[in-house]
C-alpha cells in the first residue's frame, strides 16, 4: 500500500503546496455549447474512450454480516458480484452499511482508496481476498497527510443523517498501476486509440451497480461520492447512469471538473505520464496541446443535467485546479437550466443545482468537508 499512498500524494506535489487559488477569480465569457450531447462525445473519445457497461453485473452471494453495528444503528451486508466486460466474470465485493429502521434509505456509492476492510473497520468483518490490503501500519500516516475521512469516512454521522453508504474498491476489478492495469485493458478492449481507460471502467462499477439497485427500489435516490480520481469517476457515473441521481465530486481536477486548456495545476500531459491507464490511448494527442481538445470539462458537467452536482475543492489545492472547476460550472449553468449561483470560490449554497465548495487547506477529506457533503444532500435528497 506504500504505492498507493505515493501514488494519492502525487496529486498534489510540492511544488504547488504553498500556492492559494484566488478566491474571486476572472470570469470569462460564456463558453457556447451549439450540443451539450455532441460536445460531450467529442469529450468522450478525445478523454475517455468509448464507454461499455459490464457484459455481465449479477450477484452471487449477499451475507448479513450484522444488523447490531454502530449501538443498534447500522446494518453491514457484504455483497458478491461477478462482473466482466468480456472476460471470465470475476468476483468483486461491495459493502453496505445502512440505517438498521430505514432500510430504503438513499445510499450513498463510493469508490474508495484503501480495500474495504479499512473502510468499514469492523472487527467482524472478513474480506473477500486473503490477501491483505488495507493500509496497516501506514493508515496514521496517510490519514495525517490526507485528512481523517481520506479512508474511514464518518459512518456514524451519515446513518444518523439517514443516508446508507456503500464501499468498493475499483482496484480489486482493475488494477491502478500503469502497466498492469494498460495491459488488462488492452486484453479486454484491444489496442484501439479509443478503448475505454480506467476512469471509465471503474465509473461503470457505480453505474450497473445503481442499476440493479434501481430496479430493486425504483424510488431511493442514489448518488455517486469519490475524491481527487473517484471524484472524476463520480462525474462519469452520473453522466453516463440514468440511475445515479446525483453526483459528489472532491477535488477531481483534471479529467473531472475542472478546466483542462487552461493548462492550471495537473494537465493532461501529467495524467498521461503518470498515468496512462486512467484514459483513453487517445488523449496522449492532446499532451502537448491541450487548447486542441474539442471541448472542455464544461461539456461533461453540463451534460450531467438537471441531476445535482457538489463539486468540492480546497483553496491551497491549486494542482486540483479550483478556479477552473468553478469556471466550468459557470460555463455549464450557462449552457444548461443548472442554478449556479455562486460570485466567489467559499460562496457555498447548497441548494444550487452544481453546489461550490471551498475550505482552507490541501488534498485530502478532513472533517469539515462531510458535514458540506451531508448538507448538499440534505437539499436535494431530504
Amino acid at each position: 500500500m506504500l504505492w498507493g499512498a505515493i501514488a494519492l500524494g502525487s496529486c498534489a506535489p510540492a511544488r504547488t503546496i504553498l500556492q492559494q487559488a484566488d478566491l474571486t477569480p476572472d470570469i470569462y465569457a460564456p463558453a457556447k455549447l451549439d450540443n451539450i450531447g455532441a460536445s460531450f462525445n467529442a469529450l468522450e473519445s478525445a478523454i475517455y474512450g468509448k464507454f461499455q457497461l459490464p457484459s455481465v453485473f449479477e450477484l452471487k452471494t449477499s451475507k448479513i454480516l450484522t444488523q447490531d453495528w454502530l449501538n443498534g444503528k447500522a446494518t453491514v451486508e457484504q455483497r458478491i458480484y461477478a462482473v466482466s466486460h468480456g472476460q471470465s466474470p470475476q468476483a468483486f465485493e461491495i459493502i453496505f452499511v445502512t440505517p438498521t429502521l430505514q432500510p430504503d434509505a438513499p445510499l450513498i456509492i463510493s469508490q474508495n482508496f484503501s480495500a474495504n476492510e479499512s473502510v468499514i473497520a469492523w472487527d467482524g468483518y472478513s474480506p473477500l481476498s486473503e490477501e491483505k490490503t488495507s493500509l496497516g501500519a501506514l493508515g496514521s500516516i496517510f490519514t495525517y497527510f490526507f485528512g481523517r475521512h481520506i479512508v474511514t469516512p464518518p459512518l456514524e454521522d451519515i446513518i444518523d443523517s439517514g443516508y446508507g453508504f456503500v464501499a468498493m474498491h475499483p482496484p480489486d476489478y482493475l488494477a491502478d498501476k500503469a502497466n498492469i492495469g494498460t495491459s488488462q485493458l488492452e486484453a479486454l478492449f484491444g489496442r484501439s486509440v479509443n478503448r475505454p481507460g480506467a476512469l471509465s471502467v471503474w465509473a461503470s462499477l457505480t453505474t450497473a451497480l445503481a442499476d440493479t439497485l434501481k430496479a430493486e427500489t425504483p424510488q431511493r435516490p442514489i448518488i455517486a461520492l469519490g475524491h481527487s480520481r473517484y471524484g472524476k469517476t463520480a462525474l462519469l457515473a452520473a453522466a453516463y447512469g440514468e440511475s445515479v441521481d446525483a453526483a459528489v465530486a472532491h477535488q477531481s481536477g483534471t479529467a473531472g471538473s475542472s478546466l483542462m486548456r487552461d493548462e492550471t495545476g495537473e494537465t493532461i500531459k501529467n495524467l498521461v505520464e503518470s498515468y496512462p491507464h486512467w484514459l483513453t490511448p487517445s488523449a496522449k494527442h492532446f499532451s502537448e496541446n491541450p487548447r486542441g481538445l474539442p471541448t472542455d470539462a464544461h461539456a461533461l458537467l453540463a451534460f450531467i443535467a438537471p441531476k445535482p452536482i457538489f463539486l468540492g475543492n480546497a483553496r491551497r489545492d491549486v494542482w486540483s485546479d479550483p478556479e477552473g472547476a468553478f469556471q466550468a460550472a459557470k460555463w455549464a449553468s450557462n449552457n444548461t437550466s443548472q442554478i449556479f449561483s455562486a460570485t466567489r470560490l467559499d460562496d457555498f449554497i447548497p441548494t444550487d443545482d452544481i453546489a461550490f465548495w471551498t475550505r482552507p487547506g490541501t488534498h485530502g477529506v478532513v472533517k469539515e468537508d462531510w458535514p458540506a457533503f451531508l448538507a448538499f444532500m440534505d437539499a436535494h435528497f431530504d
